[in-house]
């Protein structure tokens, strides 16, 4: 880090601000201000900087202020100084560079903090302890600032060390200790090996990568492949796992196009970048014992490139395999028994990835795969169920189409192809698609959508096997191809993250097609609403009438009242998600000689027609849980709020189910504190 107290004299300075700010959390804050207090608009590019944490790069820094057109440059940190201020103001032209000490979890949520952060035309995220930002950071508006200036405003955004750590969708938290590259390949499942995944930054151009930093002190090449492998094993990744390691004086700086630059002051200084040979997948990847991953030399394959101060060799992260430059080694890492060795030389023959996958004709049991053909030899088909561990692989062959017959009705499959030349495959070209249910066709969705997704948007959702931090998606988002799988009669928690820019109360619905017929509106598909903007964690019990297999959830959220599964609304997001759903025996078996049990609680009108409201009394805030369930013990409707100290009303929309008799049941925690019978009349 340049030493900032060789302050340029005719720079403006303020050298500290103590800011009291007088909000909800009442917290102080310190920040410091070199340049103009005023702030500015200009014109900017995205673009992500990757350090490797010793002493800062001057060429990756102007490559930031640039990307910033002259802006507003922000620093965050959990500790330290204003350091930064005077080496950043004096590299180029900038209005300003702020640095926030953002030290404690309450401070993230200091409203004004997010609003610099969102004003910036630069970050930059200090080093320090990653395991600070994860615990003070994440799932605050911090974190949701971050993520508009990457996503929303396109800023440049960089950072070294632990900064540089928290960048890729997955990350090493480090929260427990900083584990040792001889630990990790020793055990990759040691209990230091704390792995984030798709739940903190949101970044797609490293979707599924992981970095790391001080590359070259110590040697963190053990690690790091330790990492991957876990990312492939058990984290999500799957053959799509990659990674960045960056040397201390090294900057791995990408644009807007994707495309890598690596800057570094003097020779011998390197970003490496790993990437799975599709043939060569770990061996041994188990708790307590020995990572193993050679698969006859073949390893992990590595693209090392050396930085110089122009940056002048480059990778494109869009196929991980074009470079430009003549700074780059090509090999493989190989661990064996634990024990790691490198591989390093020429470039290889290039092998282009066969374009434009499709698959059509789709029946209840096959489907027709075409693309478009390449220099490649021939050609290798993997295909598997979403749901399975085990991919089916085709024999090579010259053709570009493929018939996959035997296929499973109304199930969501995943395709891979691959090019074969004399220098081995190319990377995959995937897709995935989704038999036809066994009533013949495909099922197809109504459109839903917010007309502005700015103010509020659903920034994570988590279900099963599904953790998708998606935040802002213009107003609908297509994530059906994400599979939870789920059994019937079995309460699973659905955990909804809210994004908003501003206090205000949200509105959910969740509606899941139980029997998938391309429509909610049947009886018992609307199975949530809630009035809250807080982090929602409710139960969802699939009834026992439910179709099994793949079935549509979709999930709303609006500033006003959703009225509808499908159509435009003004203010919010919609995503679509999908349930495989399997299982069919379990009851609700507390409904069995229903009583009245706590008269304390009044439940009214009795017939109902429209609404039925709740009223009960609280000593404390706390979760209260309704169920309302068919005379055949099948859940039709859950809903979750939160109760206040004092008296409490709800109010539960039941226009949508059908006339006849049903049974409730209110839970607070999980003690069920009333049960009864209620009647629904036309």
């Amino acid at each position: 880090m340049k030493n900032i107290y060789n302050i340029r004299k005719n720079h403006l300075i303020i050298l500290f601000f103590l800011f009291t700010i007088n909000f909800t959390y009442s917290q102080t804050y310190t920040s410091w201000i070199t340049g103009s207090t005023s702030d500015v608009n200009t014109t900017t590019t995205g673009g992500t900087c990757l350090m490797g944490g010793g002493t800062d790069n001057d060429d990756a820094i102007k490559w930031m202020i640039q990307k910033s057109g002259g802006g507003d440059f922000v620093v965050i940190r959990s500790a330290g100084t204003g350091a930064y201020n005077d080496y950043i103001y004096g590299l180029g032209t900038v209005n300003s560079v702020e640095t926030i000490l953002i030290d404690t979890r309450a401070k993230a949520s200091i409203a004004e903090i997010a609003t610099k952060i969102r004003n910036a035309e630069a970050l930059f995220i200090a080093g320090g302890d990653q395991a600070t930002y994860v615990s003070y950071w994440k799932d605050t508006p911090v974190e949701d600032a971050i993520n508009y200036l990457i996503n929303t405003k396109k800023v440049p955004v960089g950072g070294t060390s632990a900064g540089c750590a928290i960048q890729g969708k997955y990350y090493y938290s480090a929260a427990n200790a900083s584990v040792t590259s001889a630990q990790a390949l020793a055990n990759p499942y040691n209990s230091d090996m704390t792995i984030g995944a798709n739940d903190f930054v949101n970044n797609a151009i490293l979707a599924n990568v992981i970095t790391d930093t001080h590359y070259n002190n110590p040697d963190r090449r053990g690690r790091q492949t330790a990492f991957i492998a876990r990312m492939w094993k058990d984290l999500g990744a799957g053959l799509n796992a990659k990674g960045i390691g960056v040397y201390e004086k090294t900057a791995v700086c990408i644009d807007q196009n994707g495309i890598a630059k690596v800057f570094a002051p003097a020779s011998a200084n390197y970003a490496y970048f790993y990437q799975f040979d599709t043939s060569s997948i770990p061996e041994t990847v188990a708790s307590g014992a020995a990572l193993t991953w050679n698969n006859s030399g073949k390893g992990v394959r590595i693209i090392k490139i050396e930085g110089d101060t122009t940056g002048s060799t480059t990778l494109n992260l869009n196929d991980w395999t074009t470079v430009s430059g003549s700074k780059a080694t090509y090999g493989v890492i190989k661990v064996i028994n634990g024990t790691l060795t490198e591989t390093v030389g020429a470039a290889p023959s290039s092998c282009p990835a066969p374009a434009n996958v499709t698959a059509g004709s789709i029946t209840t049991n096959s489907a027709i795969l075409s693309w478009t053909g390449t220099t490649a030899t021939d050609y290798t088909v993997k295909y598997k169920a979403n749901s399975s561990s085990t991919w089916i692989t085709l024999a090579a062959s010259t053709v570009t189409s493929a018939n996959l017959t035997s296929l499973n009705a109304n199930t969501l499959y995943n395709v891979e192809v691959y090019g074969n030349c004399t220098s081995g495959s190319s990377i995959a070209a995937s897709i995935n698609f989704t038999t036809a249910s066994g009533g013949g066709g495909t099922v197809t969705y109504c459109s839903s959508a917010g007309s502005d997704s700015s103010r509020e948007w659903i920034k994570k959702v988590a279900i099963g096997s599904i953790s998708n931090l998606s935040n802002s998606n213009g107003g609908y988002a297509d994530f059906s191809s994400q599979v939870a799988t789920i059994s019937k009669g079995t309460a699973t928690t659905l955990t909804l993250t809210p994004g908003f820019s501003a206090t205000r109360k949200l509105y959910w619905k969740v509606f899941i097609d139980l029997n998938n017929n391309g429509v909610f509106t049947d009886s018992g598909e609307e199975v949530y609403s809630v009035f809250s903007s807080s982090t929602l964690t409710p139960q969802i019990t699939i009834p026992t009438s439910a179709v099994s297999g793949n079935i549509r959830m979709r999930i709303i959220v609006s500033y006003n009242s959703i009225t509808s599964s499908c159509g435009t609304y003004t203010y919010g997001e919609t995503e679509d998600y999908t349930l495989n759903v399997s299982g069919g025996t379990a009851k609700f078996k507390e409904i069995k000689n229903i009583e009245e049990t706590n008269t304390a609680i009044v439940i009214y009108p009795n017939p109902a027609v429209d609404f039925l409201k709740i009223d009960f009394a609280l000593a404390e805030k706390e979760d209260i849980h309704v169920s309302i369930y068919d005379l055949n013990a099948s859940l039709v409707k859950t809903i979750i709020t939160h109760g206040d100290l004092g008296q409490n009303s709800i109010d539960i929309n039941v226009s949508d189910l059908k006339a006849g008799q049903y049974l409730l049941s209110v839970k607070r925690g999980d003690k069920v504190v009333k049960r009864s019978k209620f009647i629904i009349s036309n």
